[in-house]
């Protein structure tokens, strides 16, 4: 029992590493006032460099301070569902990345819509993840729809919704 609730723990904590992964982006002093899709590009291309170089506040660091994140898994429970802040999840990321010795993703099946007045994207992606955590091997997929949106000139994400298909 104890094996099957540190596997959920590992896999959770690893989800949650991978749902960032359209979240962060270089620091620059560009104003935006549109969104493009190289711009959601480079953030996917910029959180990937951060999670290498495990670097939680790279990862985080255009998340808005009222993102709300959500997460949901079957378990052998049954669905499990949980929300946390961006504080929160930067707190846990945190550990992923200090037990985590490998931690490999890539994304696929991207697409990106942009809204009509370009001042927000939904972006879906499929998170495919192999890590290694004190010892046990996990490999999972996620399904993730990010809202990235203009506010005050920077883009932030202001919602995460990570499905994981197949743990």
């Amino acid at each position: 029992m104890q094996k099957i609730y540190l596997k959920q723990e590992v896999s959770f904590l690893l989800i949650l590493a991978a749902i960032a992964g359209i979240s962060g982006c270089k620091e620059s002093s560009l104003q935006f006032t549109a969104i493009t899709e190289n711009d959601i590009t480079a953030m996917i291309d910029d959180v990937e460099r951060a999670t290498r170089d495990k670097d939680s506040d790279g990862v985080i660091k255009h998340m808005a301070p009222f993102v709300i994140i959500n997460v949901s898994m079957e378990t052998p429970a049954g669905m499990q569902r949980i929300q946390m802040s961006r504080d929160q999840y930067k707190e846990l990321l945190q550990k992923v990345f200090s037990k985590a010795s490998l931690h490999e993703y890539r994304y696929e099946n991207a697409r990106i819509t942009i809204s009509d007045d370009r001042r927000s994207a939904v972006v879906e992606t499929d998170i495919i993840e192999h890590i290694i955590m004190e010892g046990k091997e996990t490999n999972t997929t996620t399904h993730e729809k990010t809202v990235v949106e203009i506010i005050n000139g920077k883009l932030l994400v202001t919602s995460l919704d990570a499905l994981v298909v197949n743990l």
